[in-house]
């Protein structure tokens, strides 16, 4: 009889905490994924699992080195996924310091999802670091995705192989390839990770056709580059543009797609700087030996390539015919992008002009209005514009021109409460303004990861706001919709090129506004289609 009336409770007491709305089934414990299975960490207070660490390539080592991403080696046991994989082989900086691994094992990503169970079928939105494709990680502390999954979506960041170990081209390299062409070794990691989301994000409750890709800086040159790949058709269906792209001339800083002759002779020179004559050589050498001799070589190795196959034309010629893939875009920059070129020195103003614009700089200078030689709010705009804003909104202008899916433009203009020091000891933060790179912990709602700053209320309203824009897009691919607290959000409208073009500005009161920004740009572009060499072509394959 008492063995009969605990049975009894005990099964009451089972019913009573696994039944109705009173909790779910819990998850398994482990969770399969390619190569293999997974421990799935424990979830946060508020119910948000990150799983950390996971590999969606071989590791790009040996042989593997300048050599399109393989599968994922398996594995017997099941593995941890509470610590990030390392930092692609890159040098120390801020956006990889010296606390972080750093290896050239390192194709990984991360998931932060609200999903117990895989049969929520959410949204996903895949972020690309930015860092010049020269540095970063999607371990970065601002691009944690647990806020943005609270609002109901699955986040993932990414690393890819970075600097002359990611984008490296090379005579030898191009023969052995199957396309004939070399170099983009970091983009072939990111659709690889796409393609990893195709396969393995249902389990982790989200919806592999409805993926968001996003970037900042480099990441958002990145997302331009899948924009018109034929190769990532498909893989996403919607895109955000942060702050650059490669629909702009290839110089420093700007990141425009290139020539696959320009690359193969920066690659002669890292040879030379390394000292080797042949591919073997190459691979023979350590990570850090192929980093120290780009430093020597004096260029920078981080273009996309015009090679004919992941990249088939000139990004903007994909746009005029019409053959990107046609998706929505959220897309913009900030107030005062030109902002870090203080860091570098000034010069007059109209010297500045000449050296961007030549010929053309007496066109472009009246849109100024600069007050001075020394006018320093013209000079900002001006450098910002040369290096990030201007090619950012030729993407945007390009999709409007030529795609059916919708544009949405914003410019952020919202200064950070960043300390003293910030930008080295001998820079004024407070000539900083919304500076590159300023608005990713309020699109990511990360304002927490930045402990240094003097975070007030206002920054938390406009991070909760522009959070919620992103999340909308991210769900519907149209930022409007309901903000924090259920709140209306103010009206972000299409953008439509022309006088009448209105954009979003981000701020302590986000509001749409016309675009005063868009007779400079065509004039800008203008200038550029009379000065600048042609666009790049694909290479004709070599036997």
């Amino acid at each position: 009889m008492k063995r009969c009336i605990l049975a009894m409770f005990l099964a009451g007491a089972m019913t009573a905490g696994f039944s109705g709305a009173d909790a779910a089934p819990a998850p398994p414990s482990t969770i399969a994924i390619d190569g293999g299975r997974v421990i799935r960490p424990a979830a946060d207070a508020e119910g948000i699992t990150s799983f950390k660490g996971l590999p969606y390539a071989a590791p790009p080592v040996g042989p593997r080195r300048w050599r399109p991403p393989a599968p994922v080696v398996p594995w017997a046991q099941p593995r941890k996924a509470d610590t990030f994989g390392a930092d692609c082989f890159q040098a120390v900086s801020g956006e990889s310091p010296a606390s972080r691994p750093r290896s050239e094992d390192c194709l990984y990503l991360n998931v932060w999802t609200p999903a117990g169970r895989n049969a929520a079928k959410l949204p996903v939105y895949v972020w690309f670091h930015g860092g010049g494709s020269r540095v970063g990680s999607g371990a970065q502390p601002g691009f944690d995705g647990s806020a943005m999954a609270r609002k109901g979506i699955v986040v993932v960041t990414v690393n890819y192989r970075l600097g002359p170990l990611g984008f490296l081209s090379t005579p030898e390299l191009s023969r052995e390839s199957l396309h004939g062409a070399s170099g983009n070794y970091g983009f072939m990691d990111d659709l690889a990770a796409l393609r990893w989301v195709r396969r393995n994000i249902a389990t982790f409750g989200g919806d592999p056709a409805r993926v968001t890709i996003g970037g900042e800086s480099s990441g958002s040159v990145t997302t331009s580059v899948l924009m018109v790949s034929p190769q990532a058709k498909g893989l996403f269906q919607r895109a955000i543009g942060e702050s650059g792209s490669s629909l702009r001339v290839h110089e420093y800083g700007s990141m425009g797609a290139t020539s696959l002759a320009d690359e193969e002779a920066k690659g002669g020179k890292l040879m030379a700087a390394l000292g080797v004559g042949n591919l073997a050589g190459m691979r023979a050498a350590s990570a850090q030996h192929v980093l120290d001799a780009s430093v020597r070589a004096g260029t920078f190795y981080n273009l996309p390539v015009v090679d004919g196959a992941l990249l088939p034309d000139a990004p903007w010629r994909i746009f005029a015919r019409h053959r990107q893939n046609d998706v929505p875009l959220l897309v913009g920059w900030n107030a005062q992008e030109g902002s870090v070129n203080l860091l570098m020195g000034r010069k007059p103003f109209s010297e500045l002009l000449k050296g961007y614009y030549g010929a053309e700089a007496a066109r472009i200078a009246p849109f100024y209005a600069a007050r001075s030689e020394d006018d320093l709010q013209a000079y900002v705009r001006a450098a910002g514009d040369n290096g990030i804003a201007y090619g950012t909104w030729k993407w945007a202008y390009a999709q409007t021109l030529s795609g059916r899916q919708p544009v949405y433009a914003y410019e952020f203009d919202h200064a950070p409460p960043i300390p003293a020091g910030t930008f080295g000891p001998h820079f004024d933060v407070r000539l900083a303004g919304a500076f590159h790179g300023a608005e990713i912990p309020y699109a990511f709602d990360t304002l927490a990861s930045r402990p240094d700053w003097a975070v007030t209320d206002v920054d938390r309203a406009i991070a909760a706001t522009m959070s919620a824009y992103w999340v909308n897009f991210i769900k519907t691919g149209n930022p409007n919709g309901r903000g924090p607290g259920g709140a209306g959000l103010a009206l972000w409208p299409r953008y439509t090129p022309g006088p009448a073009a209105q954009r979003m500005r981000i701020a302590a009161v986000s509001h749409a506004e016309a675009d005063a920004d868009f007779a400079r740009f065509l004039a800008i572009k203008q200038a550029h289609d009379r000065i600048d060499p042609a666009d790049p072509v694909a290479p004709t394959k070599r036997r």
